[in-house]
Parts: C-alpha cells; structure tokens; sequence
C-alpha cells in the first residue's frame, strides 16, 4: 500500500475519532450536569430560606417595637385622663371649699356668741340681753348652715379622733371608756370636711 493510501484513510479515520470525542465529551458534560443539579438546588434552596428567615425576623421586630409604642401610646392616654381627672377634682374643690377661710374665721364670733349666752345665763336680770344675743346668734348660725356649714355632735357619742380633740380624760360612771362627756368647743364640719374639730373631755 502507497504511503499516499495510507494517509488519506487516515485523514479519513480522524474526524470520525474525534466525533467520537466530542461526544463522549458532551456525555459526560451531561452526566456531571445531572449529578451537580441536585446539589445547586440545594444551596438555592438554602439561600432562600436564610432570605426567608431574615425577613421573618426583621418583621417580628417590627411588631415588637409597634407592641411597644401601642403599651406606651395607651399608658400616656391613661396618665393624661387621670391628669384631667385630678385638675377638675382640685377645680371642683376649689369652688366647693374656697370660702372654708372665710368661714373659719368666723369661728370665733360663733364662739363669742355662746359665751356670751352662758354668761347670760348666770346673770339676773339679762333675759332681754340674753334674747337679743341668741336671736343674733341663730341667725348668724342658720346663714352659716345655708351655706354648708353644720356642728359636729359630741357629747355622748364616742370619740372619733377626726371629729373630737380630746384635752382631757376623766372618770365617770354615766358613761363607758372612750365616750365624750363634755364638749368644751364646738367643732364645725364644712360638706363633708371637717374644719374644725370639738374640743372634748373623754370618759377613761
């Protein structure tokens, strides 16, 4: 065989040889392709759960804090509502008490008044003096009770440290411990406030 024959069948062998190539080639592209499929789902799978999982955190933080400012928005309702409370209570009893200074010092007179009644008492002869001055004396007292004004009882009763002042103890047999026996001022209550206690003696 010429070497001119020997070359053109090997000229012709190559190109089938290196189809051969080039498909075992692509095989194998194919086959690797198929065995690293699995595995970049997994790392894409991966991926989007981490993604998931960050959102998921950053919006339960979001709710946290919105949870928070919701507490703090309904604690500052309520602390203004109980400011405005407390303002029209102080207004309230600024109207309903504000004249307690006036009556106060009216107090005295009241006093000045009785006294002059029980000196009246003990004097002969003093029963038109003794008229006038309680007629004064109860008028004065009834536009002192229009106005809210009412006397504290006391003799009798028990003692109650918020309505008697007690000054004295004494032993007597008329009345059990801890019962007033003797009123030595009257005490005056406003409404519902007492401005000025009974000065009292006190059973022991």
């Amino acid at each position: 065989m010429s070497s001119e024959h020997q070359e053109s069948i090997r000229r012709d062998a190559a190109p089938h040889s290196q189809r051969q190539i080039d498909e075992q080639s692509e095989v194998e592209n194919i086959h690797n392709y198929s065995q690293s499929e699995p595995e970049m789902v997994k790392v894409e799978e991966v991926e989007e759960s981490s993604e998931v999982e960050k959102w998921q955190a950053i919006a339960e933080e979001q709710r946290q804090k919105a949870e928070e400012n919701h507490n703090l928005y309904l604690r500052a309702r309520a602390d203004i509502e109980n400011l405005r409370r407390r303002a029209r209570k102080d207004v309230e009893e600024s109207l309903k008490y504000g004249v307690v200074p006036l009556i106060e010092s009216m107090l005295p007179v009241l006093d000045n008044f009785e006294r002059a009644l029980e000196a009246a008492d003990q004097s002969e002869g003093a029963d038109v003096l003794k008229q006038g001055i309680e007629m004064v004396y109860r008028q004065f007292l009834q536009v002192l009770s229009d106005s809210g004004l009412t006397i504290i009882e006391a003799e009798g009763k028990p003692f109650d440290p918020h309505l008697h002042n007690a000054v004295q103890e004494v032993d007597d047999d008329r009345f059990e411990s801890g019962i007033v026996v003797e009123e030595l001022q009257s005490g005056y209550r406003y409404h519902d406030r007492v401005i000025r206690p009974s000065m009292v003696k006190v059973s022991s």
